[in-house]
């Protein structure tokens, strides 16, 4: 009378993964998702008290470059889609014509 293996098996997985769900449940218990860390409640104010009014320049000026160049990335990248799709529907008009 074999039988019952695969219930055993079954009942075993259920139970790692409640241990494992209760685990992360209490690992990261207070943790709030990002739609409520957006409401003004949660909002926190950046603290620069600590950089000099030169170092608060660079870092804008870093992070206006980070985004100039991505930016321009992203444009590359449509300009390039766009003409292929161009170039495709050029190429099937010529060849049904």
């Amino acid at each position: 009378m074999g039988g019952g293996g695969f219930m055993k098996h079954a009942s075993d997985t259920n139970r790692k993964d409640r241990a494992q769900k209760a685990a992360r449940r209490e690992t990261f218990n207070g943790n709030y998702s990002a739609k409520s860390n957006l409401g003004e409640k949660h909002t926190t104010k950046l603290d620069f008290s600590h950089l000099t009014q030169e170092q608060i320049t660079e870092e804008r000026n870093r992070i206006q470059n980070v985004f100039y160049k991505r930016r321009k990335k992203n444009l590359v990248g449509i300009i390039v889609v766009l003409a292929i799709l161009v170039t495709g529907v050029l190429w099937l008009y010529y060849l049904f014509r």
